[in-house]
């Protein structure tokens, strides 16, 4: 560990995804003007041989920002690129799931700026994507990492913020970037209200192999409890995020292993036949927050810190990625132009660039949870009608994949 010097550019709280990808990208962008120091109980191993579970999807607009900062030569072993996501809507007792729609990726309109051995879509494994991350920041020019400690709390003053460290010290800087989670302790410090709603759902991850290939297609069957989603990994794994109501979450999770698999295999079908393996699950309960704000003096929020919302659309990661890097441009042009990285003009204009997009977001998944949980007969019509227009519509099928890649609006640069 790299002791940081007692003052800094930039000090960053969470060694996770978001906190440590701004970190890289800044000191990407500075070349290493800027000094940023990340604080952090705990980082990712570094350890690419660790075993994990989790995974996530990343969308064009993410795969710029990582493939900008030198680590997609690093991911790319360990990615397995989307070529189709279809979707179904039935009941769970349903003995076939039709496809109501399919978006072949291969089909829709690239961004000629992205390299051609990039893919449009990729799920990864979150072990390999904290690796890559904790090492980029580890390695980068005038970055320190601090961890086993976490910020207390802090002041903001006129030219600078100091922040109390868990284990004595205090640290002052110019700007304090949040990236501590959904529960942020410093966004409740700076008085930072929130819309939160609990969902009265849990997650459940699980590993599985099934028999037969599965050819890169991710699966989302919408089932009225909620979305099961299969998403393909290297070595035709596949990842199962799970969504179910929190009653009935509890009796599945405690299940022994043979009757989980008879659980998920109700859920997965058998269009690639049998399962082979399944991991023990995990869980974790589900709630939207969204902060009301992103901003306070010297101090903006990014990450899930900023916003939590439903994986429905597994589009979590890729919101917090584009905070970071609507964030790390506020900073870089204010800092080009010889003026205090800290102070409101380049926050605001952050907050303004993020904000719309974090509330959009959030509604759109919240309003798909709710509409795919109707379980009238009208509704599921439809549900059926809508999506099998939207099939039969090319350019609406590319709007949307396009939408969610954040390949639309006022793009920051690392995105494009």
């Amino acid at each position: 560990m790299i002791d940081p010097a007692p003052s800094t550019d930039v000090l960053i709280a969470g060694g996770s995804f978001a906190g440590l990808a701004l970190a890289a990208a800044l000191a990407h962008e500075s070349g290493g003007d800027l000094s940023i120091t990340v604080v952090s109980p705990s980082f990712p191993p570094l350890d690419q041989s660790a075993v994990g579970i989790r995974a996530s999807a990343l969308s064009r607009g993410s795969l710029h920002l990582l493939d900008h900062l030198g680590l997609w030569t690093t991911l790319a072993p360990d990615a397995q690129p989307v070529s189709a996501i279809e979707l179904t809507d039935s009941s769970l007792d349903d003995a076939v799931r039709p496809t109501r729609l399919r978006y072949d990726l291969g089909e829709v309109t690239s961004d000629a700026s992205l390299p051609a051995d990039v893919p449009k879509m990729v799920i990864v494994e979150n072990h390999y994507l904290g690796a890559a991350l904790h090492n980029a920041a580890r390695i980068a020019k005038r970055v320190s990492l601090f961890d086993n400690v976490s910020i207390i709390n802090f002041t903001p003053d006129a030219d600078h913020v100091a922040a109390r460290l868990s284990n004595g010290q205090t640290l002052t800087a110019r700007l304090l970037v949040a990236a501590d989670g959904s529960r942020s302790r410093l966004r409740a410090h700076a008085n930072i209200r929130t819309l939160e709603q609990p969902y009265n759902q849990t997650g459940i991850i699980a590993m599985v192999e099934p028999e037969l290939p599965h050819e890169g297609r991710a699966i989302q069957h919408f089932l009225p409890a909620g979305p099961f989603a299969l998403l393909p990994m290297t070595g035709n794994r596949m990842c199962i995020t799970w969504t179910e109501s929190s009653g009935e979450a509890q009796r599945v999770l405690a299940l022994n292993a043979l009757a989980f698999r008879a659980e998920v295999e109700k859920r997965f079908g058998h269009y690639l036949g049998t399962l082979r393996t399944i991991s023990p699950p995990h869980a974790w309960p589900l709630h939207l927050c969204i902060a009301r704000t992103l901003i306070a003096p010297r101090f903006a929020l990014i990450g899930d810190a900023a916003h939590t919302v439903h994986p429905i659309a597994g589009q979590g990661l890729n919101l917090g990625l584009r905070d970071v890097a609507a964030l790390t441009e506020c900073i870089i042009d204010t800092a080009r132009l010889g003026l205090d990285i800290g102070q409101m003009t380049p926050l605001r204009r952050y907050e303004r660039w993020r904000r719309f997009d974090n509330f959009a977001s959030a509604a759109g998944f919240d309003a798909l949870n709710r509409l795919f949980a109707t379980t009238s007969t009208l509704a599921r019509s439809a549900r059926g009608a809508a999506l099998g227009i939207a099939d039969n519509l090319p350019g609406l099928k590319s709007w949307l994949i396009e939408e969610a890649g954040g390949d639309h609006g006022d793009r920051p640069r690392l995105l494009r």
